[in-house]
């Protein structure tokens, strides 16, 4: 009876199997350390992205609550039977109701913005030409030198508003807001903390 023996292969030193696992192991670990080091960058530009989308989209809804604002005081009726600081207080709240009426997503309270409705009589300046209600801001003028011009101007009084009615004047709507900073390293760029200033302006002609 013959028998057959299987001659057992002979592999080299470098190519055996049990001297390639140490550099398998070797290569994983390498690839693991720089998944790693690419991913941390990709997350940190993908959150900035958004963080940036979300500042700039605050941006927009601010310009058109703005907007809105000062259409809403366009078109405010004057009630002849009271004063003007009264038809003022009128205006300056249905021009802070429109306004909050577009701000959509971003929050109408604090610490993001701050504003009493109805607007108190005692946000007047004594002269009638300014607004002031927390984060909304109200200017009369009869006109501007320039576009981005003061409203009105104190060294030129011949652009204050004369008018009771405020027809024919400007109305410039000036909005502040504070937006969330989600990503911890982006407040510190912006030269602030967690939240960010926006403001947005917006002037039309009082009908």
């Amino acid at each position: 009876m013959r028998t057959f023996f299987q001659p057992v292969p002979r592999y080299p030193l470098s190519a055996s199997p049990r001297a390639r696992l140490p550099r398998r192991a070797s290569v994983r670990g390498q690839a693991m350390v720089e998944f790693a080091a690419v991913l941390l960058p990709v997350l940190l530009l993908v959150v900035g992205i958004i963080q940036f989308g979300l500042l700039f989209g605050a941006n927009v809804t601010l310009t058109n609550a703005a907007r809105e604002g000062a259409r809403a005081g366009t078109v405010e009726v004057y009630n002849p039977t009271v004063s003007r600081a009264e038809n003022d207080q009128d205006r300056c709240t249905a021009i802070l109701a429109a306004a909050k009426n577009e701000f959509g997503l971003l929050s109408d309270g604090a610490p993001h913005f701050s504003a009493t409705s109805p607007c108190p009589l005692t946000a007047g300046s004594a002269d009638g030409s300014t607004w002031t209600n927390g984060d909304l801001l109200i200017r009369y003028c009869d006109h501007v030198t320039t576009p981005d011009g003061d409203c009105p101007d104190s060294t030129d009084p011949d652009t204050a508003c004369g008018a009771d009615s405020r027809e024919g004047c400007l109305v410039r709507v000036e909005l502040s807001y504070r937006s969330d900073i989600i990503v911890p390293f982006i407040g510190p760029l912006l030269g602030g903390g967690s939240l960010f200033g926006q403001h947005s302006s917006a002037t039309m002609v009082v009908n």
